[in-house]
């Protein structure tokens, strides 16, 4: 095992590293550290201190990584904060388990596009811009906040499920509402819509509505305004 320390020979560390792992992945991975530690047997390079660590358009800072170039597996601790296109997220820890599934453990906060996610741990997969948490989840955009169980949020379509104990408060437009099952559109076409369904029941301006399942418009487009269509139980 080779032990390095960044001293005036970080570029040529870095050069080496990124050549090493190269051999193992098509997309090369760059990890920067204080100090680093590579086992040419296992494959596992370890980096402490002012730790980054690079993979095409992603970039991960933190105290801790660690990288194996065999399982193609690389994980940053410390106040991760993971950067990628309009993606912004930090956590205590980020796990790469492949191209495309990242895993965010600890007081996680995504941030894409108008939406931020919330939870004790978020599963990314990049290729379908889908997310998921399983506990204690909220997300948060401009028509208002969800929180629920379990939360899948649909990045690219803009739509959010929130399954078990789902709970949809909107300031703007006075709304509370809870249901067993809320799915909110945020897309063009349906910019604003949400379904309650299971125990539905919606609060505005004083005015409570249930059902079995609740169809509410939160955008003051002309189509929408400011219904809510209700389905008797």
């Amino acid at each position: 095992m080779m032990k390095l320390k960044k001293i005036a020979l970080t570029g040529m560390i870095c050069l080496a590293m990124t050549s090493t792992i190269y051999a193992a992945s098509d997309k090369p991975v760059d990890i920067s550290g204080d100090v680093i530690e590579y086992d040419s047997t296992t494959g596992l390079m370890k980096a402490t201190g002012s730790v980054k660590m690079l993979q095409e358009n992603a970039i991960v800072t933190g105290t801790r990584a660690e990288y194996n170039s065999k399982t193609k597996v690389g994980k940053v601790l410390g106040g991760a904060h993971l950067v990628k296109e309009d993606l912004d997220m930090t956590s205590d820890s980020v796990t790469s388990l492949d191209e495309n599934h990242i895993v965010a453990v600890g007081n996680v906060i995504m941030k894409k596009a108008e939406s931020t996610l919330y939870g004790p741990q978020v599963d990314y997969f990049s290729d379908r811009q889908y997310a998921i948490i399983n506990s204690n989840a909220r997300i948060v955009n401009p028509d208002g906040t969800m929180t629920a169980d379990k939360l899948e949020s649909y990045m690219a379509e803009n739509r959010a499920v929130g399954t078990g104990n789902a709970h949809i408060v909107s300031q703007t437009k006075n709304l509370d509402a809870t249901g067993d099952v809320a799915t909110y559109y945020g897309g063009e076409d349906q910019r604003g819509k949400i379904v309650l369904s299971g125990n539905a029941v919606a609060v505005q301006d004083g005015n409570t509505l249930r059902g079995k399942t609740l169809t509410l418009f939160l955008s003051d487009t002309p189509v929408a305004g400011k219904q809510v269509v209700v389905q008797p139980e």
